[in-house]
């Protein structure tokens, strides 16, 4: 057995006959080291037990002495086979061994499948080594390019590599973005019900949106842009009365919609993000322990099927609860996508008539009841309703206009009621009864200025999306590519989840695009996962495609020669991280450079010319603008603002922060022995600040009074805001203007709310 989270459930099926034991995961492994992959030898892999594959190992020996025969029940796929062909590896057992299978753990799978044993399925094994040896070839070869190169704690990886791309190529594409300018008008009815509609037309031409425009600012279809001052006309003529709006077309439009198929892990923590707001490490840990507690089956697969039997039992507990209108009329969801390995069921609730079973924490029951809503739904009817659009047409006026307004109403909820799609707008509150040629009256009208904005950046739920929609990696290695990618090379700001990636991230990047891009490419990486289930069906292609990875072929270089032509041709001074432009007076250029290692600490740094100065390696160059940038270079800037009691007071502005500075050498506060600091407020900017804001700040902290316990409470603004402090207690503050204002009482509130865990799993209450 692979999972301790199955462990108990199993040993309450079996009896006491059977001694259920779990390998918790793989026992061996490739070590990460030259020579554990015998290259000449048809790329023969050395394994050897891990650690606690070790103690697994010494602990099934032990059992062994009790035992007849050994069931060896791991999972079906490929990893599962190959943990199999390990526990009989390194175990060696004396008696008879069976290998059973079974995707779900009921009574009824755990004893079918004991009544089917089967052999050890070798092309599994081999395809679960080729993975690895793959994953071991990659890593640890353009690793060292990359260490070597680039900076000495980089790292490569054959998942991990691709997923890095993804998120510095967005950041390239938000950089190279040129914003594009339009307007539009809406305009809200005063009939009952209300309804706003939105300015589609003008002399019958459509207006422009957003998608209209191309990442370089230029209008792509022949649309009208609407200015600012025409679309203010617009809505004050409506506004006015001077025109009013006539209907002038109405269509009806029957809506369906179906539910969406039973979670995988992807999908899982996508919903987990965006639903709930966990991160992608959260998810994990609250998956695994509903699964372990036995309230959820297996949470690891990519197989977004249920089993039959489980089908029965959903179709089953919707009629119980929602009458049998509600199920389907046929089985939904009853083929696996591609790729899937489907060693288990799709996710789903161990119980279904359980809705919120009670011991959990409010985090865990959020998961629960989302997992159950989300089973319930796949196999439910449709929901059904009709889309309503209203087209108006000015009438008076100077400017000849047609509005559209849109909406569905659902006579039929069918899943809806159980589990609507997030973030769902497409149910909208009924019109009036409208016919043609009926003057619409407005209650008002407003123009709004739009600016397109670029693609967004990747956060851990649109990334997992990504990567599964480019079959990149399998669901398990979603969390540890994430958690790899928040080691080395993202970061996010305070409050925020969007990825932005390192100084590192752009050196790295470069180099790997630069010789190493057939391996980065998404389609390649794609392809050798089919290849590797083609290799799961006929083992004897294992060693073809490792020899065509490693050594190419006729149309491409293989692994050996791009890892031997960076090493000699690749100079680490090229591998910089970022061009950011020319210097308008020497003619520079202005380039980031990674870093090199001083001690243990990595120091980035801006070149231009002979110059460098100092870089965090947690920059948002998308904010930095051009005087910023030749601020860094001239390594920062301080001016005077005035005096404090004859001492002057400077705003200095560094590489990565702007602060105040009350006194110089020579020339200090009364009684200090060095020059006194304050943070910037978040609204502040070095351009527009004032002494008496410097003369606010250098107050701080600022004593707000006695807490409940004596202690006293003091405000004050650090690196991530405003927060107040008692007794070693901390509690931030929403508004920085805070500082100066919160109250005993207001203190006191905030301090007797408990602290909010970040990245945590959450405790039992």
């Amino acid at each position: 057995m692979e999972s301790p989270n199955k462990v108990k459930t199993i040993e309450k099926y079996l009896g006491d006959n059977f001694i259920v034991r779990a390998t918790v995961g793989h026992i061996a492994d490739i070590p990460e080291k030259n020579g554990a992959v015998d290259i000449a030898n048809n790329f023969a892999p050395h394994y050897e037990l891990t650690e606690k594959g070790a103690e697994i190992v010494k602990g099934l020996k032990k059992d062994l002495t009790r035992c007849s025969h050994v069931i060896v029940a791991t999972d079906g796929d490929r990893e599962g086979e190959i943990i199999a062909a390990h526990v009989i590896e390194f175990v060696q057992p004396q008696v008879p061994v069976q290998r059973v299978v079974f995707h779900a753990v009921t009574k009824d799978a755990i004893e079918v499948a004991l009544q089917n044993p089967r052999e050890i399925d070798q092309n599994l094994v081999e395809a679960a080594r080729t993975r690895r040896i793959l994953d071991r070839l990659f890593g640890y070869k353009v690793s060292d390019v990359s260490r070597q190169k680039v900076r000495k704690n980089t790292s490569a990886g054959r998942v991990q590599s691709p997923a890095l791309r993804l998120v510095v190529e967005r950041e390239l594409e938000r950089q190279q973005f040129i914003p594009a300018a339009y307007a539009d008008v809406t305009a809200t009815s005063s009939t009952a019900p209300a309804f706003t509609a939105t300015l589609k037309s003008i002399d019958d031409v459509a207006i422009a949106t957003g998608k209209d425009f191309s990442a370089q600012g230029a209008l792509e279809k022949d649309v009208k842009v609407v200015d600012l001052a025409s679309a203010e006309a617009l809505a004050t003529s409506l506004s006015n009365g001077d025109s009013t709006l006539v209907v002038a077309d109405i269509s009806m439009k029957e809506a369906t919609q179906n539910p969406r198929p039973p979670f995988t892990m992807s999908t899982l923590y996508q919903d987990a993000v965006n639903r709930l707001g966990m991160s992608v490490k959260e998810a994990q840990v609250v998956s695994n322990w509903l699964h372990e507690k036995g309230f959820i089956t297996y949470p690891r697969t990519d197989n977004p099927v249920h089993e039959p039997s489980s089908r029965h039992e959903i179709r089953a507990a919707i009629t119980r609860i929602y009458g049998e209108n509600s199920v389907a009329p046929f089985h939904r969801y009853t083929t696996s996508k591609t790729n899937a390995q489907g060693a288990h069921e799709a996710i789903r609730p161990t119980y279904l008539d359980n809705q919120s079973p009670k011991g959990l924490t409010d985090r865990q029951r959020a998961m629960y009841q989302m997992i159950w809503q989300r089973t319930i739904a796949s196999q439910m009817i449709e929901a059904k309703g009709t889309t309503q659009t209203v087209l108006l047409q000015t009438h008076g006026g100077a400017i000849n206009a047609v509005f559209s307004a849109a909406g569905t109403t659902y006579s039929q909820p069918g899943f809806r009621q159980v589990y609507a799609p997030v973030n769902d707008e497409t149910e909208s509150a009924p019109f009036p009864h409208l016919e043609m040629g009926n003057v619409v009256p407005v209650a008002s009208a407003e123009a709004r200025l739009h600016h397109t904005t670029p693609p967004p950046r990747f956060n851990e739920a649109s990334l997992v999306r990504e990567l599964e929609k480019l079959g990149i990696g399998r669901p398990s290695t979603y969390a540890p590519i994430i958690a790899k990618l928040r080691e080395k090379y993202v970061w996010s700001k305070r409050g925020e989840k969007a990825f932005i990636p390192t100084v590192t991230a752009f050196a790295v990047h470069r180099l790997l695009t630069s010789r190493f891009s057939d391996l980065l490419d998404y389609g390649f990486t794609n392809d050798l996962e089919e290849l590797l289930d083609r290799i799961s069906e006929d083992a004897s292609l294992r060693t073809p495609i490792l020899n065509e990875f490693y050594f190419g072929n006729e149309n491409r270089d293989g692994l050996e020669t791009l890892v031997a032509t960076a090493l000699s041709e690749v100079k680490g001074e090229d591998m910089f991280a970022l061009s950011l432009g020319i210097h308008p007076e020497t003619g520079d250029d202005i380039v980031v450079h990674a870093g090199k290692m001083f001690g243990k600490t990595f120091s980035p740094y801006i070149k231009c010319g002979a110059v460098t100065r100092s870089l965090p390696d947690k920059t948002d160059f998308e904010t930095l603008s051009v005087d910023q940038i030749l601020t860094l270079v001239k390594g920062g800037t301080e001016t005077p603002l005035g005096e404090i009691d004859g001492v002057p007071v400077l705003v200095k502005v560094t590489a990565d922060s702007a602060y105040f500075q009350w006194g110089i050498k020579g020339h200090l506060p009364a009684g200090a022995k060095k020059p006194k600091s304050a943070s910037f407020l978040k609204a502040m900017k070095p351009e527009s600040v004032t002494l008496d804001d410097a003369i606010r700040m250098l107050s701080l902290p600022r004593v707000v009074g006695e807490s409940a316990t004596g202690h006293e409470i003091q405000a004050t603004v650090g690196m991530y805001g405003a927060y107040i402090t008692c007794n070693g207690e901390t509690r931030s503050l929403k508004d920085d203007e805070l500082v100066f204002t919160i109250t005993v009482e207001q203190a006191q509130k905030l301090l007797d709310t408990p602290k909010k865990t970040r990245g945590r799993q959450w405790k039992k209450k």
